[in-house]
């Protein structure tokens, strides 16, 4: 466009004519003012004069079209010597631009807002390993307040403890390399050990060149500390299993053999490793037929039972009595069953010495159950010796027919 020096606009080309959509008489003789919507206040011709008092002007505006629409423009404004045409202004569409830099700003703010946002610390880092963005989760494992006090500072600056190998593990990220690890640990300035899962990858700008790295992580010490407290309590446990000498046996709910001790393994003459990992039905062929109809129904019950007895066959045809206690074991949380622990003792010798008391007993039985017919005899005897002696009119000699008893 070409304007005189009120701001009227007295040359126009095809091409502005295209950009906008104008027909050249409704332009030629208008003031620029009806053109431009400004976000600053107040007449834009005296703004225009002021910015190219010296210099060529360039800037961006906004040009109202006929039907009312906004196009986004670049300027370049000349002030020219005397004569009709005092400023020329040339001008570029923007309007692919615009939607670019919208979708280009649309992007960073969804990934701002996933970043920000994600459950596990996440952070990424430009190529001098400064900050760009930040999760919650990062900055809450991390002790910051929020993502201002670190957006724009270096790695090593916020967290200077961080070790050399570290370091040297960042750098090869940033030289186009993918790297992890599961279970990694540093030192704290304190001494602690902080146990972290990793991974460090490189990111890259719209030339495919590498703009800088993304670091995932998740601080797992509270995990690792869990996982030691439960390897101590789990090999607590075995040792008192595989030195108790009680046998002990423990299934899972699949009824699958997860632990025994060599006291268990012994009473089948197995080896403690055969039976792990083993079915229950292992041990089918050591009980009686009988008593393993009247076991399974237990075995299979998910709950606490007291004083099983069951009879277990040995070489030679000896049977051990052991009195089992059965425990199951439930997830606290769930309540789902995890595991069932079988404690028993041997009864054997208690159970001879029982069969043995019961064959006393049964004996002692037959002989009062003896005796006792003897003694009805005896008064019976009497009692016909009395009535003999009344038949022939003497006296009884039994006056009481227990009288030979005192």
């Amino acid at each position: 466009l070409g304007l005189d020096t009120e701001g009227r606009i007295v040359q126009v080309n095809d091409a502005y004519l295209k950009m906008t959509g104008y027909r050249r008489s409704a332009l030629l003789g208008t003031s620029i003012e009806s053109l431009v919507v400004s976000d600053i206040p107040g007449p834009f011709l005296p703004k225009m004069k002021e910015r190219t008092a010296h210099k060529t002007s360039l800037y961006r505006a906004r040009h109202r079209k006929p039907d009312g629409n906004l196009v986004l423009l670049e300027v370049a404004v000349t002030a020219l010597p005397a004569g009709e045409v005092a400023y020329i202004c040339l001008y570029r569409d923007l309007t692919a631009i615009e939607e670019a830099e919208q979708r280009a700003k649309y992007t960073l703010d969804l990934l701002r807002y996933v970043v920000e946002h994600a459950h596990s610390a996440v952070v990424v880092f430009d190529t001098q390993m400064r900050y760009l963005l930040a999760s919650t989760k990062y900055l809450t494992e991390y002790g910051m307040k929020n993502a201002d006090e670190i957006i724009g500072k270096n790695h090593y600056e916020v967290i200077p403890y961080i070790p050399e190998r570290w370091r040297e593990i960042h750098q090869r990220a940033l030289g186009g390399e993918v790297l992890s690890a599961e279970d990694d640990y540093y030192e704290m300035p304190d001494g602690r050990r902080e146990y972290t899962r990793w991974e460090c990858r490189p990111w890259y700008d719209a030339n495919d060149t590498i703009g800088g790295m993304v670091l995932y992580t998740e601080n797992i010490t509270a995990q690792k500390l869990l996982e030691h407290e439960l390897r101590e309590a789990r090999d607590y446990l075995s040792t008192l299993i595989s030195r108790a000498n009680a046998p002990i046996v423990v299934w899972d709910e699949t009824q699958t053999i997860v632990r025994a001790n060599l006291s268990f393994a012994s009473l089948f003459g197995l080896g403690v490793g055969h039976l792990i990992g083993q079915h229950l039905e292992i041990l089918h062929p050591y009980l009686d037929d009988e008593e393993l109809k009247h076991i399974l129904p237990f075995a299979q019950q998910e709950k606490r039972i007291e004083s099983l007895e069951v009879g277990i066959k040995q070489d030679g045809g000896a049977v051990k009595t052991i009195l089992w206690t059965i425990t199951p074991v439930y997830e606290q949380e769930s309540g789902n069953l995890l595991a069932t622990i079988a404690q028993g003792q041997e009864i054997t010798e208690r159970k001879h010495l029982e069969a043995e008391l019961q064959e006393q007993l049964e004996e002692l039985r037959r002989w009062y159950a003896v005796m006792a017919h003897r003694e009805d005899r005896i008064i019976e005897l009497k009692g016909e010796v009395n009535e003999l002696l009344k038949e022939q009119g003497k006296d009884a000699r039994y006056t009481s027919i227990h009288e030979g008893e005192r």
